[in-house]
């Protein structure tokens, strides 16, 4: 039976990955040339940054120049986020299609392919476009045409590889007969039938007859349809977006307006920000800084009864505004603190819910990939919003430290007795510390201050964290590969499902859901606390079954305009959306940090565990959801006093 087991894997192995190696090659390369490329650019806007404070002048026209360069960079890297199939998705009907999911596998790859086909046509379109219109930039006079020329090529080149690759799936399960494995032909079947019944009520309904809220209320069953399929979300934002503007308006129009956010996508600085701020975590995980970061609230807390659970979770917030991810956040103290805890005999429970929990401080702490990507959606300032999390996310640190003296105190057992306070341990552990404390002043302190634009901000951080990195002894062509490649798959991923939303976001307007959803929920006679209520109840559904960018991205246009007719302010509602979806990557059943965390204790540790240990922290998480609705000044005293 074993034997039979291991012959059906491997041939799901092979049909996936079997003799792709030198497809992975070619794009590894190219991701690695990229990303070489944006470090690159990161010195030169240091470069600038530097002249800019010694004299009057910069680099002129680096601004318009680095968006078209960026267009470059990101375009050299989507290809492997398709090739690793590394795109956000979301497991909703697993079971339905039964433990076979090769099929399904198989299709969503069938559907990255066509969207990276399309990718490549509307680049090549704005390409010509500028050969057209002989396009050049505003400041320096220089002409367009060749960065999107070189774009083109770039992203033709990725798309010959992500259908290369498709193309020997699609042989090798022919040549091995895997689809006669068990179970196959029905995770096949779920995935088809989700698209032939939304391509059913796309061109049932998208037609004159219907009215415009009937229809977008079809396109998102549609697509509800398609990601609870496993298709992964942006794929699935970008296909229906395009096919429902084609039946709405035309095939051309269609693809003019996905060419135009394309190119947006592409040039955004406000987004290049993203995989800058990664690579800084990344460079500041190989550096140690996690490390530093827990010996400093070991050594200021450690002393106190559940002292290092207190410190991981001062660490997991300190190192989450230095990397700005979740599941980053969560890994890597998973591995520095879960063994230091179970050392010093900690419950496991009390271990790994306070890491899981501190994880959920890296999208709410500035600098926030997540809160990025919201403020680009919805058009508010990156600043006003990193600085309205400030408070939010220092507030949820510290219900995070009272949950845990609470939790110790009720129940002793949960953490061992009190060590004696070491001040020249603690003295010690502080000078240590002085590389993220430059980290901290530089990027966050420039932000706030004024000093650097959220782009500028996250090239001083990569280029620092770099430098620190190259300190360290353990850092080599090995580790920053490493850094290059989980930044591009990482990055990539972000783009696409940012691409996705904004295409998809084109039909939104079109179809002027809006008024639909004014219209539905009368601001004006529903008491504003009801619709506040409904809207965090479903938030903290969503966010156990969703991921924190797809939530927030699906549900952007649907619960903008109740927010703009409440006359609320977005970047206040930006906060409280980023709270809710983080607090459902701890809770039960589908909790993300969990799962993360449990996969890097391993068999040492139940996952009911893990939620018995998160579950103080889920009350307190409460506690600050009803504190941050109520009071909105908690969130925008800050952003009113620095503005």
């Amino acid at each position: 039976m074993e034997l039979k087991l291991y012959a059906s894997q491997e041939r799901k192995r092979l049909v996936l990955n079997g003799s792709g190696q030198w497809v992975d090659r070619f794009s590894v390369t190219g991701v690695i040339v990229s990303l070489v490329a944006l470090v690159f650019l990161s010195v030169v806007t240091l470069t600038d940054i530097s002249l800019r404070s010694l004299s009057s002048h910069g680099v002129r026209g680096l601004f318009e120049l680095n968006g078209l360069i960026m267009a470059v960079i990101i375009s050299g890297f989507l290809s492997l986020v398709f090739i690793q199939r590394r795109n956000i998705q979301v497991d909703v009907m697993g079971k339905m299609a039964g433990s076979n999911q090769l099929g399904v596998a198989l299709v969503s790859a069938l559907a990255e392919a066509v969207m990276m086909i399309g990718l490549s046509w509307v680049v090549c379109l704005r390409a010509w476009d500028a050969y057209q219109y002989n396009e050049t930039t505003v400041v320096t006079g220089m002409g367009t045409t060749g960065f999107w020329i070189v774009t083109s090529v770039v992203m033709i080149f990725g798309t010959l590889l992500v259908v290369g690759r498709n193309l020997a799936q699609w042989g090798r399960l022919i040549l091995t007969k895997a689809y006669l494995e068990e179970g196959f032909l029905r995770g096949l079947g779920v995935v088809v039938a989700a698209f032939a019944i939304s391509a059913v009520l796309l061109f049932v309904f998208l037609t004159p007859e219907y009215g415009m809220g009937l229809q977008a209320s079809i396109v998102f069953i549609a697509l509800y349809i398609l990601i609870a399929a496993q298709i992964p979300v942006g794929v699935a934002l970008a296909l229906l977006g395009v096919t429902s503007l084609g039946l709405l308006l035309n095939v051309e129009s269609a693809f003019v307006i996905t060419q135009n956010e394309v190119a947006r996508a592409l040039t955004s600085m406000d987004l290049a920000a993203i995989p800058l701020f990664l690579l800084m975590g990344n460079f500041a995980t190989w550096a140690g800084l996690s490390g530093d970061i827990f010996k400093v609230g070991t050594s200021l807390v450690g002393s106190r009864r559940g002292g290092l659970a207190m410190a991981s979770v001062m660490g997991c917030g300190g190192f989450g505004a230095i990397c700005g991810s979740s599941i980053a956040t969560t890994a890597t103290f998973g591995k520095v603190a879960f063994t230091e805890m179970e050392k010093r005999n900690y419950a496991h429970s009390l271990t790994a819910g306070c890491i899981a929990a501190g994880g959920t401080l890296g999208a709410l702490l500035p600098p926030s990939v997540v809160l990025i990507v919201y403020c680009v959606v919805v058009e508010v300032s990156i600043r006003d919003a990193f600085q309205a999390a400030l408070l939010p996310g220092l507030l949820a640190l510290g219900m995070y430290i009272i949950a845990i003296m609470v939790a110790v105190r009720v129940k002793p057992d949960l953490a061992p007795t009190i060590e004696k306070f070491d001040w020249a341990t603690a003295r010690k552990a502080l000078i240590q510390a002085w590389r993220p404390t430059i980290l901290f002043l530089l990027v966050l302190g420039g932000l706030y201050g004024g000093f650097f634009t959220t782009q500028e901000a996250a090239s001083v951080g990569a280029v620092l964290a770099l430098a620190f990195a190259f300190m360290s002894k353990d850092f080599g062509w090995k580790e920053f590969r490493s850094s290059l490649l989980d930044t591009a798959i990482n990055s990539g991923a972000i783009y696409i499902i940012f691409i996705g939303a904004n295409i998809f976001a084109g039909f939104m307007s079109f179809s002027d859901v809006a008024s639909l959803i004014l219209n539905l929920v009368n601001v004006d006679v529903t008491p504003h606390w009801v619709i506040l209520l409904a809207l965090v109840v479903f938030y903290l559904l969503l966010g156990t079954i969703f991921d924190t960018m797809a939530a927030v991205l699906v549900t952007a246009p649907l619960v903008v305009p109740l927010i703009l007719g409440m006359d609320y302010s977005l970047v206040w509602w930006g906060v409280v959306t980023l709270s809710l979806v983080e607090i459902g990557m701890i809770t039960p059943p589908l909790g993300m940090n969990v799962f993360v965390m449990r996969s890097v204790v391993g068999d040492r540790l139940q996952l009911t565990s893990i939620f018995k240990g998160v579950t103080p922290f889920l009350l307190a998480d409460l506690v600050r959801i009803a504190l941050l609705v109520a009071f909105p000044a908690i969130s925008m005293w800050l952003p009113s006093v620095l503005n």
